[in-house]
C-alpha cells in the first residue's frame, strides 16, 4: 500500500515527464514481497491489482483502459518480469520446501535410527539381564538344592506360612508346597523344647524389622530328628509395619551332630566313654560349691588299678586299652546315676559319691567296686586279673577348697597303694 501509494503521488506530480512503464516498476516490489511471503497465488493476486492500477491512474489518458501500442507493450513486459520472478520465487520456495522436508525426513530418519538403536540397546540389555537373571535363579535353585534348603513367606497379618516343597519334606508334611498356620499346624511339629523359643525369636524380630534367626528340631514319624536353621527377613509396608517374613531353612542335622560328637569328645574320654577331666572337674567344683550353700554332702574316690602295666607290657597296648573299656563298664555297673564317675587318664579313675556323710557310706560303695573289677575276665584268650586301691576325702568334712579335698584323697590313694590296696580313708 505504501508503494502503491508513493507511486501514485508521484506520478501525480510529474505525471508528465514519466515514461509509460515507470508506474509498473513502482509496484514491482510489492509484488515480489508479497510472493516471497505469502506465496505465488498472492503474488499473482498483487500483480493483476497493481498492473491494473497503473494502467488505469499512471498511463494516458488516465482514468481510463485505452489500449494502444505503449499501453501493450508495457503491460506486456510488466507480465514478463513480474511472471518470471513470480515463478522463479514459486521455484525458489518448492525447493526450498522440498529441502526442507527432505532435511525434516532425514533428521526423522535419524531420530528414528537413534531411537531403534536406543531401543536396541534397551532390548539387548534387558535379554542380557533376563539371561543373567535366569543364571542366577539356575544357580540359586542348584544352591538351595545342593543345601537341602527351603524358603518360606510368613504373613505377619494372617499369621500363615507358606512352605517350599523342599522346607516341607524337612518337616515330613510331603513333596509339596504347602501353606500352614504357625501356631496351629507348624507348632506341633516342632521338639517342645524349642517351639516357644522359636517363635519367641520370631516375634521379636517382627517387633525389632530385624533379621530372624533361630535352630530348632523337627522330630519325624520315623523316630529320626533333624536339626533346621532359620534365618528370615522381615519386609515392611509403606507406614513400616511389618507385612512379611521371608526366609531360608537349612537341615543342619549333620552340623548338629558332628557338634555334638565334637562336644562329647571334649568333654569324655574317647577309649571308655566316661567324663574326662575337664568334666570331672566342672562337677566336682559344682558339687562343691552346693556343699557351701548347704546341699548335701559327698566323697570323692580315687582309684588307681592294679596290676595294669603288667598287663599292658604283657599282652600289648590293644589288650590294655580293651581292659580299660570293661573297667568302665564295671564302674558305670555299681554306681548310681546321681553319682560321677569319670576317667582322669591313663589307670586313673575318680568317683563323686552323693550324700556320703562318713566312711560307712563309702565303705559300701569301694567295696562294690572292688569286687566288681577283681572279677575274673579273659582278653584275647588270656586270663587277666586286676585289683584297685582307692583313696577317698569327705565334703566337707575334709574342708571345701577343691585342691585340698583333691590332694587328701590322692595322698589317701598312695597309702592304700602302698598297703596292698585296700581302701585308704583321709584319717587313716
Amino acid at each position: 500500500m505504501t508503494a502503491f501509494l508513493a507511486a501514485f503521488f508521484v506520478r501525480d506530480a510529474i505525471h508528465p515527464h514519466l515514461p509509460p512503464g515507470f508506474p509498473f516498476l513502482t509496484f514491482f516490489p510489492a509484488v515480489i514481497l508479497s510472493t516471497y511471503l505469502c506465496g505465488a497465488v498472492a503474488g499473482l493476486v498483487c500483480a493483476t491489482l497493481s498492473g491494473l492500477a497503473a494502467w488505469y491512474f499512471f498511463i494516458p489518458p488516465l482514468h481510463t483502459f485505452a489500449v494502444d501500442e505503449t499501453v501493450l507493450t508495457a503491460l506486456g513486459l510488466y507480465a514478463a518480469v513480474v511472471g518470471i520472478n513470480i515463478l522463479l520465487i514459486h521455484l525458489m520456495q518448492r525447493a526450498v520446501a522440498e529441502l526442507t522436508r527432505t532435511e525434516a525426513a532425514a533428521r526423522a530418519l535419524l531420530d528414528q535410527r537413534g531411537h531403534l538403536a536406543s531401543e536396541l540397546e534397551r532390548e539387548t540389555e534387558l535379554r542380557r539381564m533376563h539371561e543373567r537373571l535366569a543364571e542366577h535363579s539356575l544357580l540359586l535353585d542348584l544352591a538351595l538344592k545342593a543345601a537341602d534348603a527351603g524358603t518360606w513367606h510368613y504373613s505377619v497379618a494372617s499369621g500363615r506360612a507358606l512352605l517350599s516343597a523342599e522346607m516341607a519334606r524337612q518337616h515330613g508334611l510331603g513333596d509339596a508346597e504347602i501353606e500352614v498356620d504357625l501356631r496351629q499346624d507348624w507348632q506341633p511339629l516342632v521338639h517342645p523344647d524349642d517351639a516357644a523359643r522359636t517363635l519367641a525369636d520370631l516375634e521379636g524380630a517382627i517387633a525389632a524389622r530385624g533379621t530372624f534367626v533361630s535352630d530348632f528340631r523337627i522330630p519325624l514319624p520315623t523316630g529320626d530328628t533333624h536339626w533346621l536353621s532359620c534365618i528370615g527377613r522381615v519386609e515392611t509396608g509403606p507406614a513400616g509395619e511389618a507385612d512379611w517374613v521371608v526366609g531360608l531353612t537349612l537341615d543342619v542335622t549333620v552340623r548338629k551332630l558332628a557338634e555334638c560328637r565334637s562336644e562329647h569328645l571334649a568333654r569324655h574320654d574317647p577309649l571308655t566313654g566316661l567324663p574326662n577331666r575337664m568334666q570331672f572337674q566342672e562337677c566336682f567344683l559344682q558339687e562343691i560349691a552346693r556343699v557351701k550353700r548347704g546341699g548335701p554332702p559327698f566323697a570323692l574316690l580315687c582309684l588307681d588299678l592294679d596290676r595294669f602295666k603288667a598287663v599292658n607290657d604283657t599282652l600289648g597296648h590293644a589288650a590294655g586299652d580293651a581292659l580299660l573299656m570293661i573297667v568302665a563298664d564295671r564302674l558305670r555297673s555299681v554306681v548310681r546315676t546321681e553319682d560321677t564317675v569319670a576317667r582322669l587318664g591313663g589307670d586313673e579313675f575318680v568317683v563323686i559319691q552323693i550324700g556320703a556323710t562318713g566312711t560307712n557310706d563309702t565303705r559300701v560303695l569301694s567295696e562294690r567296686i572292688a569286687e566288681a573289677i577283681a572279677a575274673p575276665l579273659e582278653i584275647e584268650g588270656h586270663p587277666v586279673e586286676i585289683g584297685v586301691s582307692i583313696g577317698l576325702a569327705l565334703v566337707p568334712h575334709d574342708g571345701v577348697d577343691p585342691d585340698a579335698v583333691y590332694r587328701v584323697a590322692d595322698r589317701a590313694l598312695y597309702r592304700a597303694k602302698a598297703e596292698g590296696g585296700r581302701l585308704r580313708p583321709p584319717s587313716a
